[in-house]
């Protein structure tokens, strides 16, 4: 949720803006600029979890989400909340990088699976949840959806009641078949997957709400509609994803979840009705549903502990650096085709990789 939540807000912020120089870059980029912030901070999250202990930074991540997140609804300057987005980059940069080193320290083997499994479920309902909310709040008024970055503050007590600083005793139990050394250059074909399957995915909180508008659909609620359903079907796809995974390996997994995104951006971009980009939407989401465990648990299992937090941190950062971008790379395209021209080249281009990835699945 930590930045989808406002997505269906865009266009009306848009509108409030509109004697701002280049105003529908700037409020997308409203939408991604927490993903910059995460993607330089995340790295240094990863850092100082290994060196330091998870859970304070953790807490004082999540109070930080907090504050910035609702810092939105109070600033009526669209350069400051661009800053506030930044501050809450960094937050999310050490939320995020702290419970994936966690998922790693608390888990091993099939454990670790079944509650990467468990996760992407949670984050896929949460995203639903709060996206849809998002929208329903934006038809109000688009400042709305920035309060339910407060939810920050309430997360934070179960995380101060129930986690548990992981011991660090070499030899644990379950730990002592991790990998001795780090392949680099399988951890950076972990980075670079991941960073082209979210720069895809992260066409939908972004663009999604503008095509709406463009085939005729103008209400907040019906956008937050499109994009929370892309994030429930996640759920469907994260269910799938232990059986998948256990008979196809991780670039096999790859494979399906980027071969479902692009059927689903193919439906989306030839859409004449809202209704056809809703079928589409739900075929994208049961890939995105696929990639994000696959990657977190192909990176916990090439870090020894020892450096678990500062590869979590760089796959963090691979995640929020194309989520950023995502919007950058799109605007050279979106200048010589239409919207429903960009998810119709995306679509193709993941369509693509899946074959690639499932011919290098079958090689090895």
């Amino acid at each position: 949720m930590s930045a989808a939540t406002i997505s269906a807000a865009l266009p009306r912020m848009a509108d409030a803006f509109a004697a701002v120089p280049r105003v529908e870059l700037l409020t997308k980029l409203v939408l991604t600029a927490p993903a910059l912030a995460i993607a330089v901070c995340a790295p240094f999250a990863g850092a100082i979890v290994d060196r330091f202990g998870r859970l304070a930074l953790l807490r004082g991540s999540l109070v930080l989400y907090g504050l910035a997140g609702g810092a939105g609804y109070v600033l009526d300057d669209l350069a400051a909340i661009l800053a506030s987005r930044i501050v809450l980059g960094v937050a999310v940069a050490g939320t995020m990088t702290t419970m994936t080193a966690l998922v790693g320290d608390y888990y091993q083997g099939e454990a670790r699976a079944r509650f990467a499994s468990v996760q992407s479920f949670a984050m896929s309902i949460g995203a639903m949840a709060f996206v849809a909310l998002g929208g329903v709040l934006a038809d109000v008024d688009w400042r709305l959806p920035f309060l339910l970055y407060l939810s920050g503050w309430a997360v934070l007590v179960p995380a101060a009641l129930f986690l548990e600083e992981p011991r660090h005793a070499a030899g644990r139990d379950g730990e002592r078949d991790e990998p001795a050394r780090v392949s680099l250059r399988t951890i950076a074909a972990a980075y670079a997957i991941t960073f082209f399957a979210v720069a895809m995915f992260y066409m939908i909180p972004v663009q999604l709400p503008f095509l709406a508008r463009a085939i005729g659909v103008e209400s907040g609620a019906a956008a937050g509609l499109a994009v929370g359903l892309n994030s429930a079907l996640a759920a469907v796809g994260s269910g799938m994803f232990p059986r998948l995974r256990r008979f196809n390996g991780v670039l096999g997994v790859y494979a399906w979840a980027l071969g479902f995104m692009a059927a689903g951006y193919l439906l989306i971009g030839a859409a004449g009705s809202f209704a056809q980009v809703l079928a589409g939407v739900v075929l994208s989401g049961i890939g995105v549903g696929l990639f994000f465990p696959n990657s977190y648990l192909w990176v916990l299992a090439l870090a020894p502990r020892r450096l678990r937090g500062r590869l979590s941190g760089g796959l963090t950062a691979s995640i929020f650096l194309a989520q950023f971008s995502s919007p950058i790379l799109l605007e050279p395209v979106l200048a010589r085709v239409t919207l429903g021209g960009a998810f119709v080249g995306a679509g193709a281009a993941m369509a693509a990789v899946a074959a690639l990835l499932a011919a290098a699945r079958h090689r090895t």
